[in-house]
């Protein structure tokens, strides 16, 4: 019985919001984030905090492509993702948007480590409007390179991972 009323009241509250308008075909965000950024625990990169930037543009009204780039740098070896993302959003209901995508991840080490690697990506966040324009955005990413910058008999994959926040410029929406 207690179950069938939380059932009946969680019912009745989604039904009750109204939807938000969606992106229009063509709107694009441009945003800028720092970034925890950890590589494989095989890779002589140290996990650091870095800064990056993003693109997205809306193929249509819940289906986005978006890039993004980031650079980090600790002791002297720099890691530097790059993701390329078919992002699916979530029809919002209220200011919060959810989305996830999968797509394309390069990782280029420099300085006192010299590789690259290639794989899938995959991203999952929340992009909270400030007003119609700007957006705070968190999101964590996760990495699966079969092609693994140090392939060796004992190392077959690299796997990397990420949590990003910042902000963004909502554009022609």
């Amino acid at each position: 019985m207690t179950f069938r009323v939380l059932l009946l009241v969680a019912g009745a509250a989604v039904a009750g919001v109204l939807p938000a308008s969606a992106q229009k075909p063509g709107s694009f965000e441009v945003g800028a984030f720092a970034a925890f950024l950890n590589a494989d625990n095989s890779l002589p990169v140290g996990n650091a905090i870095g800064f990056g930037g993003r693109v997205g543009v809306n193929a249509t009204k819940f289906f986005a492509i978006e890039v993004d780039y980031a650079s980090s740098s600790k002791e002297g070896a720099k890691s530097q993702p790059l993701h390329v993302y078919a992002v699916y959003e979530v029809p919002p209901t209220s200011r919060s948007e959810l989305f996830f995508g999968i797509g394309y991840a390069s990782n280029k080490y420099t300085g006192t480590y010299e590789a690259k690697d290639k794989g899938i990506g995959g991203i999952v966040g929340l992009r909270q409007r400030v007003n119609n324009s700007v957006a705070v955005r968190l999101d964590g990413r996760a990495d699966f390179m079969p092609n693994a910058a140090n392939k060796s008999y004992l190392i077959s994959y690299n796997g990397n991972w990420g949590i990003a926040l910042g902000i963004s410029a909502l554009l022609n929406r």
